[in-house]
């Protein structure tokens, strides 16, 4: 039946999944390398702070510009190589960028990236969505998110010694070496997915014809269809929900409110989203688990439910030490409610479709990630942190109602047929 007993071991004995999770470590691993010293560098050319965070927001608008053409492209082309040539082509713009004589080159190089990181983890997401048995998917994918917690929490302070002993400009030149070294494991170690060669569900004339549209044609026709399969609105809603969460409360509203209405230091602030990633972290493998065995509903609907409540209720928090157990539980919910989206998306999507879809999930998160902050923070100018934090838990209300309207998308097999 869906969810049998399997734990670590037997999930990462699959070579093709341990080489995915293994590259997902090491290229977060890399990115966490850049990430604290990457406003710094920008400052470093002489530009104001305004200036500096274009460095990051093109690199964010580049990566939502190509989510939906990266995943007709894995389509087409297939994920070692789709995979392979944007490992290769995120570590050419980082290496330029790292090397820039001018601000606008860093610039331009750096967000070029963006497109290379969304067509990469296309890849990612679409071979595993192929090679792992849905009644183990959670489980793997929760794997797959701890491997991007660890390798972000072990880069950070690895790139700040690397700036210090070097130059600001030391950690991207570093990224695109560890990229190298990804694209090179990924061809060396990761197999075609098993279906790798199955054609989409279309007649053969409908398949001959879509295979001569362009990319971008391609990809809207498949789109529109998978539009009409059931339940795959409501997990576009639901990423687009959780990453606006993730962006507008994690990374905005949580530090503005610890400084300025707890008086919490930077380091104190690194104290507290110490604990939300640990907190965060172990319960990754639970959630899936749970998500296996029980649904993905069973799962989303509680975990959903805690990350409003927790969310509106950090506004309302007198001290910083209640503020640090209500962020713990923030934590505990975001871990249960972010593993499930993904596996709910493989539940739905059809064969040969992986890449769209993928393409299409991450463009709905990285929409929600670039509005979240923007709402957040004129929220707070106009009404203050506690209508703020209020309005920040609508999306995952919304998404709440949609998941919960949504028949259970994880198909049990018939008793006493053994699990693949």
């Amino acid at each position: 039946m869906a969810g049998e007993r399997v734990g670590i071991r037997e999930i990462l004995a699959d070579r093709a999944v341990r080489s995915i999770v293994g590259l997902a470590l090491l290229v977060m691993a890399g990115f966490g390398l850049v990430l604290p010293v990457l406003p710094l560098y920008a400052r470093s050319f002489g530009v104001d702070y305004g200036a500096a965070s274009l460095m990051l927001s093109a690199y964010a608008f580049t990566r939502l510009g190509s989510d939906l053409v990266a995943g007709p492209l894995v389509d087409r082309f297939g994920e070692r190589r789709t995979g392979s040539a944007a490992l290769c082509l995120t570590a050419g713009c980082a290496l330029a960028a790292g090397l820039a004589p001018s601000f606008a080159v860093a610039v331009v190089c750096w967000s070029a990236g963006g497109a290379g990181s969304a067509v990469m983890f296309a890849a990612f997401y679409s071979y595993l969505l192929k090679a792992v048995p849905k009644e183990r998917m959670a489980r793997t994918l929760s794997l797959f998110y701890g491997a991007f917690n660890v390798g972000m929490i072990g880069g950070g302070p690895l790139g700040g010694l690397i700036a210090h002993r070097l130059d600001l400009g030391a950690p991207l030149v570093v990224y695109s070496g560890v990229l190298v070294v990804g694209a090179f494991v990924y061809m060396r170690f990761v197999p075609e997915p098993p279906n790798a060669r199955e054609e989409p569900p279309l007649t053969p004339e409908e398949a001959e014809r879509e295979r001569d549209l362009p990319i971008a044609r391609q990809g809207k026709t498949a789109i529109g269809r998978l539009l009409r399969t059931p339940g795959f609105r409501t997990v576009m809603l639901l990423n687009l929900a959780y990453m606006w969460m993730v962006a507008a409360v994690f990374d905005t509203l949580v530090p503005f409110f610890a400084k300025d209405e707890l008086g919490v230091s930077t380091v104190g602030i690194g104290v507290l989203f110490a604990i939300v990633l640990v907190a965060e972290l172990t319960v990754l493998y639970p959630a899936g688990s749970a998500a296996d065995r029980l649904g993905r509903k069973a799962v989303l609907v509680p975990a959903l439910a805690g990350l409003a409540v927790t969310t509106v209720a950090l506004g309302f928090t007198p001290g910083v030490v209640l503020f640090a157990v209500v962020l713990a539980g923030l934590g505990i919910a975001s871990g249960y409610a972010g593993v499930p989206p993904a596996a709910m998306l493989s539940d739905v999507t059809p064969a040969g479709a992986s890449g769209t879809a993928i393409g299409a999930f991450r463009f709905c998160g990285d929409l929600g990630f670039l509005i979240g902050p923007a709402v957040a923070g004129y929220s707070t100018k106009a009404l203050g942190f506690e209508e703020a934090f209020a309005i920040a838990a609508i999306p995952t209300l919304i998404a709440l109602v949609a998941v919960a309207r949504t028949p259970e998308t994880l198909r049990r097999l018939p008793a006493g047929q053994p699990a693949s």
